[in-house]
């Protein structure tokens, strides 16, 4: 079998993980964790373009992907202001979204459009790691952090930071060291399904009176 389908189960996992927030939304509906289910599914549309684009038309998908970037870890930073009520931390993620609209723009401007934008991805992933542990310690210090796996930002969260501790040393290795497609395959295989196994593990769990901030 072609190595590339293999390429097509992180679309099956956004595909389940969707379904299963559609399915359990009435327990996260008044919270801003319902945002992350229109998130999904906007990923989910995004993904199916660049495929059709790139497989179906054999053509160029990078600024699908580059503005996917973009868009993503806007809402990322958008979605922790929104529950970080502390002002250090959303003075920080205003700092944070100024920082990565400048590096975004000189990538747009300076690199190849034709290439995935590195620049763009490592720094707002490197955001959003902090921002997960800035979440992590408001959950710490809430009268809530024995029920924590009961709350869906929790679950939210674990999920941006596993997959992106993981997806930055990816990044270098793809750069730096001779990493093969099956090796490549793997990693990618196993950072999604950790990313969507989490959100999935989140909607089942999460109980409604949980998802208050």
């Amino acid at each position: 079998m072609n190595i590339e389908y293999f390429f097509f189960i992180p679309l099956l996992l956004e595909l389940l993980a969707a379904v299963i927030g559609t399915v359990t939304y009435r327990k996260y509906s008044e919270s801003n964790e319902k945002y992350f289910l229109y998130f999904l599914w906007y990923t989910l549309l995004v993904e199916l373009t660049g495929d059709v684009v790139g497989y179906l038309f054999s053509a160029d998908n990078f600024w699908v992907y580059n503005g996917f970037i973009i868009t993503s870890f806007l809402f990322y930073f958008y979605w922790y202001y929104s529950i970080l009520k502390r002002k250090r931390f959303r003075k920080t993620i205003v700092v944070f979204t100024a920082v990565f609209l400048i590096v975004a723009a000189y990538s747009l401007v300076y690199e190849d459009g034709s290439q995935y934008h590195s620049y763009t991805f490592l720094t707002g992933a490197s955001f959003v790691l902090v921002l997960t542990v800035f979440h992590f310690y408001n959950l710490l210090n809430s009268d809530e952090v024995l029920i924590v796996k009961y709350k869906l930002s929790f679950w939210i969260s674990t999920a941006l930071l596993l997959f992106y501790m993981g997806m930055i040393p990816l990044m270098f290795l793809t750069v730096y060291a001779d990493l093969n497609d099956v090796s490549y395959l793997i990693i990618i295989l196993s950072m999604n399904l950790i990313l969507y196994g989490c959100y999935i593990i989140g909607f089942l769990w999460t109980k409604k009176e949980y998802n208050r901030f």
